[in-house]
């Protein structure tokens, strides 16, 4: 028989302490997590948005019109100058979202009802996660903060786009993935992520290296599934309109406005030159560097995979060039997956940073369409907090991953060990 202080299971279980069990974390979480989305349900019904949901509102017309597929050869150029800059599955999405419209359910509600849905799941799965890798008490303080975070209920509830449905995909992927060995649902999970944006490509080195490192038996399987999800999703639209798919959708570089982190911090030290490359062909550096150097860590210390994948989207926004509000949401419940107390900063600030910006949008009433416009100072300055709060999130979260074990523990599924040492901590975990 195998004994846990030998060779524990990975992901390894903590045990509960004191009257919290996991029922109970998850049930507050989950509480706490249906009250927010009930007060992001009404900040959606009360309000009309930002100039987002007006775009969503003209693309979903294109796909009414042309379909999924020939959205892509619409010019969208009168429509505030913007692109359909959207991955192929997001006109399936804007196809669904206009199914629903005929019930009467405006698209910016249901568009903002969805992300906010997304946020729930990614509460629920944060808890999931951490409860596997840290104490309970921690790991429910973890999925509250998610569920009550102000950035969330301003970028789902008020804002209008889709990034929280890929951070939720992105995390539940991962769960899949390395907590559960469930390779066919991951796969199928993450080739939905990167058909909503393009964003989640770099964690995908990470899960690789996790599968070469720990789970080959399990590589074919999430690649076949994952290849299978993108051929559906992306295939007709490449195959079709495939020069606006690569110029529109991969080509994107962001609003030239760029009032954050090392762009804007070259720009005040007198280094135009460094701005103009990073928001130009140094964009894809910042790529590369943002998926590789985790998956370089997650090599040295496999444990640490899920943490790794965290890194990468928190260090893709504290690097990125490019910058919108509703970015913020990328990295919220990566924060919590590395670090308790920096993400909490990093949520506070945060909320703070985006009501004042909506708020200045909004004008007289939030009812009407928030357009958006250049930050001032004051917001710059907020901003610039804000970036090294997540700068702290991210120092700490490799501080962690180098100071996890480097050892792979990791038994057949068909092995279970001897918990005479442990049925107490099993038990709690029932």
């Amino acid at each position: 028989m195998l004994h846990l202080s030998r060779a524990p299971h990975y992901p390894r279980r903590v045990p509960a302490t004191g009257s919290l069990t996991v029922g109970r974390a998850r049930a507050l979480v989950g509480l706490l997590a249906l009250v927010v989305l009930a007060g992001k349900l009404l900040l959606a019904a009360g309000t009309f948005g930002t100039e987002d949901v007006r775009t969503w509102t003209g693309f979903a017309a294109g796909v009414s019109r042309e379909g999924p597929v020939g959205v892509y050869g619409i010019d969208f150029g009168s429509l505030n100058g913007t692109l359909y800059n959207h991955p192929p599955l997001v006109g399936y999405y804007l196809a669904f979202i206009n199914f629903v419209a005929r019930f009467g359910v405006p698209l910016g509600q249901t568009l903002r009802a969805v992300s906010s849905a997304a946020d729930v799941v990614s509460a629920l799965l944060v808890l999931e996660i951490l409860r596997s890798r840290t104490s309970l008490t921690r790991a429910a303080i973890c999925g509250v903060g998610v569920a009550l975070s102000p950035v969330l209920v301003l970028v789902s509830g008020y804002h209008g786009n889709t990034d929280p449905v890929f951070v939720m995909l992105v995390l539940l992927g991962t769960f899949l993935l390395v907590d559960k060995h469930r390779a066919a649902s991951a796969g199928v999970v993450l080739g939905l992520a990167v058909g909503i944006k393009i964003v989640p490509v770099v964690v995908l080195p990470t899960l690789a290296v996790y599968l070469l490192r720990s789970r080959r038996d399990l590589l074919l399987r999430v690649a076949v599934a994952s290849a299978v999800t993108m051929l559906i999703t992306w295939g007709p639209a490449l195959l079709l309109q495939g020069a606006a798919v690569i110029e529109n959708v991969l080509g994107y570089k962001g609003v030239s406005d760029r009032p954050w982190g090392i762009v804007r911090a070259a720009v005040n030290l007198g280094h135009p030159a460094v701005a103009d490359f990073l928001a130009g062909p140094g964009s894809s550096l910042v790529v590369l560097a943002c998926a590789l150097l985790p998956a370089v860590l997650a090599w040295r210390r496999p444990r640490a995979t899920v943490q790794c994948v965290a890194l990468s989207l928190a260090a893709l926004l504290l690097l990125s060039p490019a910058f919108s509000v509703q970015y913020f949401a990328w990295a919220l419940a990566a924060a919590y997956l590395l670090d308790p107390w920096s993400a909490t900063l990093y949520n506070a600030v945060g909320g703070v940073f985006l009501f004042r910006i909506y708020q200045r949008w909004a004008g007289e009433s939030w009812a009407d369409v928030s357009n958006g416009q250049v930050l001032v100072s004051s917001e710059v300055a907020i901003g610039a907090v804000l970036w090294c709060t997540l700068a702290l999130v991210v120092a700490r979260g490799v501080l962690s991953v180098l100071a996890s074990d480097a050892r792979i523990h990791s038994l057949p599924a068909t092995v279970e060990p001897d918990c005479r040492h442990g049925s107490r901590a099993a038990s709690d975990h029932r």
